[in-house]
């Protein structure tokens, strides 16, 4: 009985030993489900990220067949990522069973490096499509090549819209070198970018030997030198700049200036405006600006001023009696001048921007037009464009406008005058710079062009004006010339009267000198025979001697400064050295009398304190 005894409990020991090793078969296989589960979400989560990559992903072996794949890699080609499994890679991308030589994959794989190649790949359909293949060597743990990888791009649309951007920059450019004023631009870092055939003819720099310049090479055409100018000032300010030019106008963002300058040697006046570029995102990209020489204009106005002011002396050598014709004459000048000056800011103005830009084919069919346009003309972009040009031509102008057209595609350019219809059915008048070139692969014609009616009636009225002031002028002359005949005949008949009172005074004085000597001497010198004394001989030589001094040269000439018959005694006997007290008493009145009258007589005959009065009663005596 011992021995089934033991042999139980051997196997009891060894169902025990297989129950504890299946329990660690079940834990190990639980374990390996997590895995396998886990792997799974891995590879889940790899192959989602593979397939919305954006790029296509190509696994080929080394006989150049595609052994994985991703879902964009199919689309590029309209097929499931399984369709394209064990396929050439080179039948897929070029439609050919031999391996090309300058593939990436190729290089990839006999230089064990990654390689990049641009080329045309072609769908089922026959549709081609732009593609950037990356490839990059795979190996064997061992080092030898197994294959390579490629990453797929599809950059047809890239290339389109890097063609577009192209030829959206180049119509962009030519519009800029069609524009009558000098234009050019530069970026944030200031390099030239743009440079038209405005600004090549004012400076004589060339755009290919300035564009992509920085460091204020724009400067040195107009300075000598470089430095900061105006459209730096569009991309920043600077007071010091600013103190440069004459006069600096900012408008929101544009900046308009006036300078002089020497270029190619001569003194000029130049006329700027300028406002900073911005990208589609509405950040600063750099700065434009336009430029106007308006030397003549200065000059013009310099001229009209100095003709002015001749018109103005003219005037005032014209006598009191047409004082008040003259105010009316200079209220009209003045006039003219707020004419002229309307005109020039006008000419400013539609220098700044209010220009028409249009493209147009040679069959007046409009390709392009800018916002001027359609405001100038009435129509909604949508409206506008939609119509020919020969539509908004007044037929005035149609019937010679074709010959125009016919001369700028023989010479290249043209300005003319034309007349438009308004959408409200209103004719207005344009002054037109005509140009053609190239616009997408076909002829057309660039047109600038700017709405004169303002400035035709400001001409007009300038016209009208300056003919009323001629016949004013002329009428003014014929006036002045008569009262200056009638002047003279009556300063002929005044110098007549006078030389006959001249004539009439020399006998009066005669007479009178002679009836002193005949009627009254005779009867002094018959007083002094009487017996006299002292005062009363004094009396009588004074009478005598004032009747003496009454027809000679002191007397005569003293009586001009209007003396007091009392001053005229008194000066007298200053003349004949008497001093104040024998004056106060020859004439038995106070010495503070006689001081005042002497005070008077200095006074009358301009003579200070410090002047002798007897040596200037002598001085008239002779």
């Amino acid at each position: 009985m011992k021995y089934p005894s033991e042999t139980n409990q051997k196997l009891l020991e060894e169902i025990s030993t297989l129950k504890q090793r299946i329990k660690q078969l079940e834990q190990l296989e639980s374990k390996r489900k997590q895995s396998e589960k886990a792997l799974l979400e891995s590879e889940e989560r790899y192959r989602s990220l593979v397939d919305n990559i954006g790029f296509g992903i190509n696994l080929i072996d080394k006989d150049f067949k595609i052994i994985a794949t991703n879902v964009v890699s199919g689309r590029h080609f309209n097929k499931q990522a399984g369709e394209l499994l064990g396929k050439y890679c080179f039948k897929e991308f070029e439609k050919r069973q031999t391996v090309c030589e300058h593939c990436p994959g190729v290089l990839a794989m006999a230089t064990g490096q990654a390689h990049q190649v641009e080329t045309e790949g072609m769908r089922d359909d026959g549709s081609r499509f732009l593609i950037r293949i990356h490839a990059f060597p795979l190996f064997y743990p061992d080092g030898t090549i197994r294959g390579f990888n490629e990453v797929v791009e599809d950059i047809t649309e890239r290339k389109r819209m890097e063609a577009a951007l192209k030829e959206s920059e180049r119509r962009l450019i030519d519009i800029i070198d069609f524009l009558p004023d000098a234009t050019f631009a530069i970026d944030l870092f200031g390099k030239v970018i743009a440079w038209n055939r405005a600004i090549e003819e004012i400076t004589g720099v060339q755009a290919k030997d300035i564009l992509g310049k920085g460091n204020h090479e724009y400067a040195i055409p107009f300075y000598g030198m470089r430095r900061p100018i105006l459209i730096d000032l569009a991309l920043r300010f600077d007071e010091e700049i600013e103190k440069k030019y004459d006069f600096v106008k900012r408008k929101g963002e544009v900046l308009l200036a006036e300078i002089d300058v020497t270029l190619k040697g001569e003194p000029r006046v130049l006329w700027g405006k300028a406002v900073p570029l911005y990208d589609s995102h509405g950040n600063v990209a750099g700065a434009i600006e336009s430029i106007r020489d308006i030397t003549e204009l200065r000059q013009a106005r310099k001229a009209l001023q100095k003709s002015h002011d001749e018109l103005e002396i003219r005037v005032r050598e014209r006598t009191a009696e047409l004082m008040q014709a003259n105010k009316a004459l200079e209220a009209e000048i003045s006039e003219r001048k707020r004419a002229e000056e309307k005109i020039f800011i006008l000419a400013n103005l539609s220098d700044i921007s209010p220009l028409s830009i249009t493209v147009f084919d040679l069959q007046d069919n409009l390709l392009y037009a800018n916002q001027r346009t359609f405001d100038m003309h009435g129509y909604s972009k949508k409206e506008f464009l939609a119509r020919n040009l020969k539509e908004i031509d007044a037929p005035s102008s149609a019937a010679w406008i074709e010959e125009r057209k016919k001369e700028v595609l023989e010479t290249g350019e043209a300005r003319f005058i034309v007349e438009h219809y308004r959408k409200d059915g209103t004719c207005f008048p344009l002054e037109v710079y005509l140009k053609a070139t190239k616009w997408r692969e076909q002829t057309v014609l660039l047109c600038i062009a700017s709405d004169i009616t303002e400035r035709q009636r400001v001409e007009e009225e300038l016209r009208k004006y300056r003919e009323k002031l001629e016949i004013m002028v002329t009428e003014r002359t014929r006036e002045l010339e008569e009262k200056t005949k009638n002047l003279q005949e009556i300063n002929t008949t005044l110098n007549v009267l006078l030389q006959k009172r001249e004539e009439d005074k020399k006998i009066m004085e005669e007479r009178f000198v002679a009836n002193i000597g005949t009627l009254v001497l005779p009867y002094v010198e018959k007083i002094r025979k009487n017996n006299l004394d002292v005062q009363q001989q004094f009396c009588l030589d004074t009478i005598e001697k004032n009747l003496d001094e009454i027809v000679s040269p002191l007397l005569k000439n003293i009586q001009q400064f209007n003396l007091t018959p009392r001053e005229i005694q008194i000066a007298s006997l200053i003349n004949d050295g008497k001093t104040t007290k024998e004056i106060a008493l020859a004439l038995g009145i106070a010495e503070g009398s006689i001081a005042a009258h002497r005070k008077n007589i200095r006074k009358k005959l301009g003579l200070d304190r410090n002047s002798n009065l007897q040596s200037q009663l002598r001085f008239f005596e002779k």
